[in-house]
C-alpha cells in the first residue's frame, strides 16, 4: 500500500465545491461539453461518448507509484512468456485451442514483448490499493476519447480555473505511440531498409474505432511515415510483399484486430497471416501478445507452476493485485449460487465486457439463470471486486442531471514497457461497461 498524498482526495472535493457555488454555470458548462462531444470524432458504435462534469484527477505521485509497479508486472509477464515458449507442459495448462496456439507459436516476439497494452484495474483513490480487471494488448483503444474529452473540458469555467491555478498535464497518447513504433522499428532486423517505413493500421473495420485510427494515421504521416487505415480483408499478399488499398508495400502492421476476431475470420485473413509468417512485415503486436491478453492468465498466475517461476516479492504482488480466478465447471455451480455476490463469470477470450456476468448485478433468479446457461468450458470464475466509488455531476439512467455516485475503473496505457498515461471510466453500476451506464472521463495529472 502506497502512502497517499494528503491532497489527492482534497483536489476532487475542491473542484466540486467550487462548481457548486454557481449551479446554473455548472449546468451550462456541462451542456456545452455534451454538445461538443455529440459533434466530435469520439464515436463508439455510432454513439457519442458520455462523460461527467469533472475530469478524473490523479496526482503525479499516484501516477509514479503505478508506473513503478508496472516494472514488477512486466517482469512477471516476461517470465510467464519465456516459460510458455520453453515448456510444452506449462504451455498446455493455458488451454489454447490448436488454431490459437498455432498463431502464438509462429509469432515474432523478439521485436517487443508487448508493444502496446492497456492494463485495467480497480483503484482505491484513498489507499492506493488496486485489483486488476483486464490486461488488454490486442486492440487497446480509447486514446481518442481522452483527447476529445479534454477538448470538451476547455469549455468549462471550472476546468479552466482549476488548470490555471495548478501545474497539470494531459496524457499524450498519439505522438508517444509514433515514437514507440519508430523505436521498435529501429531495433528490429528491418531497420536497415533505409526509407521511412510504411504503416498500415488494420482491423475488421466494422469492429474498429475508425475515427481513432485516422488520428493515428495523421500522426504517423506528420512524422514522414506513409500510413493507411485498412480492413484486414483488404490486404493483399503476392508471396513477397504485403499491400493495402493504397497499393504501396507495407512495412509495419499496427494490429488493432483482436486475436479472437482473427480466429473467427481465418479464411478472410490469410494475407495478414502469410506476410506475418514470412516475416515480411513488422507486426505490432504479433500474436504472442495473446498470452497476456487472454483472461486465462489470471488463473495461471495463481497456479503453483507459475508461482515457482517467481520471486517472493512477485508472488506477493500477485496475491495483492490479481483476483482469485479458476476455470468454471458445473461442479462449482452450488458454491457460485450460494455466494452470489462474491463471484463474476467471464469468457476467457472476449472484449468489451461481452458475456460478463456479476452476481452482485443480478437477482437470485437472474443469477440462477446465468449459472444454468454458463458453458461447461471457456468461462472463468473470478472473485468479484467492488470498485471504488466517487462523486461527480452528470446524468443518471433516467436522464436527470445532478451529483451522483459512480463506480470507477482505471486503465494504464503502457507502450513497449513504458507507461504513457491513464484512462478513466465510471458507471452508475458496479459493472463498468458500455452495455450499462458507462461514462469516460478525461484524466488530468496534477503536480503535488
Amino acid at each position: 500500500m502506497m502512502d497517499m498524498p494528503k491532497n489527492a482526495q482534497a483536489l476532487n472535493l475542491a473542484y466540486l465545491a467550487r462548481a457548486e457555488r454557481d449551479p446554473a454555470a455548472l449546468r451550462r458548462d456541462f451542456d456545452a461539453m455534451v454538445l461538443y462531444m455529440k459533434g466530435c470524432t469520439a464515436i463508439h458504435h455510432g454513439e457519442y461518448v458520455r462523460s461527467c462534469y469533472m475530469p478524473k484527477l490523479f496526482t503525479e505521485s499516484q501516477f509514479a507509484a503505478l508506473c513503478a509497479d508496472m516494472r514488477v508486472l512486466y517482469g512477471i509477464f516476461a517470465k510467464v512468456m519465456e516459460a510458455f515458449f520453453a515448456d510444452e507442459g506449462y504451455r498446455a495448462l493455458f488451454g489454447f485451442d490448436a488454431a490459437a496456439l498455432d498463431l502464438i507459436l509462429h509469432a515474432a516476439r523478439s521485436a517487443a514483448m508487448l508493444p502496446m497494452a492497456r492494463i485495467d484495474f480497480f483503484y482505491n483513490e484513498l489507499t492506493g490499493d488496486y485489483t486488476f480487471c483486464e490486461f488488454n494488448t490486442d486492440g487497446s483503444s480509447a486514446m481518442n476519447e481522452d483527447r476529445e474529452l479534454h477538448n470538451a473540458q476547455r469549455l468549462s469555467e471550472g476546468y479552466r480555473t482549476f488548470t490555471a491555478g495548478r501545474r497539470t498535464r494531459r496524457c499524450e497518447l498519439f505522438d508517444s505511440w509514433v515514437d514507440t513504433v519508430l523505436r521498435i522499428w529501429q531495433r528490429s532486423r528491418r531497420a536497415a531498409a533505409g526509407a521511412q517505413p510504411a504503416v498500415a493500421i488494420v482491423d475488421y473495420l466494422e469492429n474498429g474505432s475508425v475515427n481513432e485510427f485516422e488520428i493515428f494515421r495523421r500522426r504517423f504521416e506528420a512524422r514522414g511515415l506513409p500510413a493507411e487505415v485498412c480492413d484486414v480483408r483488404a490486404l493483399r499478399w503476392d508471396g513477397h510483399t504485403l499491400t493495402g488499398p493504397a497499393g504501396r508495400p507495407i512495412d509495419i502492421l499496427y494490429r488493432r484486430a483482436v486475436t479472437c476476431d482473427v480466429l473467427d475470420r481465418l479464411g478472410e485473413s490469410q494475407a495478414l497471416l502469410a506476410a506475418e509468417r514470412a516475416r515480411a512485415v513488422l507486426v505490432l503486436g504479433d500474436f504472442h501478445t495473446q498470452i497476456v491478453h487472454n483472461k486465462q492468465l489470471f488463473r495461471m498466475l495463481h497456479r503453483p507452476e507459475t508461482q515457482a517461476l517467481l520471486t517472493a516479492a512477485e508472488r506477493q504482488y500477485i496475491r495483492d493485485h490479481v483476483p482469485y480466478t479458476v476455470e468454471y465447471t458445473p461442479a462449482l455451480a452450488e458454491k457460485v449460487l450460494a455466494e452470489k455476490d462474491r463471484w463474476i463469470l467471464k469468457p476467457a477470450d472476449s472484449y468489451a465486457s461481452r458475456g460478463v456476468h456479476a452476481g452482485v448485478e443480478c437477482t437470485p433468479e437472474q443469477w440462477r439463470a446465468v449459472v444454468r446457461d454458463t458453458p461447461a468450458e471457456g468461462v472463468l470464475l473470478q472473485a468479484f471486486h467492488m470498485p471504488f466509488v466517487s462523486e461527480n455531476y452528470g446524468y443518471d439512467t433516467a436522464g436527470r442531471f445532478g451529483r451522483h455516485r459512480y463506480y470507477n475503473l482505471t486503465g494504464l496505457y503502457v507502450y513497449d514497457g513504458v507507461p504513457q498515461g491513464l484512462y478513466s471510466r465510471v458507471s452508475l453500476s458496479p459493472i463498468i461497461s458500455s452495455q450499462y451506464s458507462e461514462k469516460t472521463l478525461p484524466t488530468l495529472l496534477v503536480q503535488d
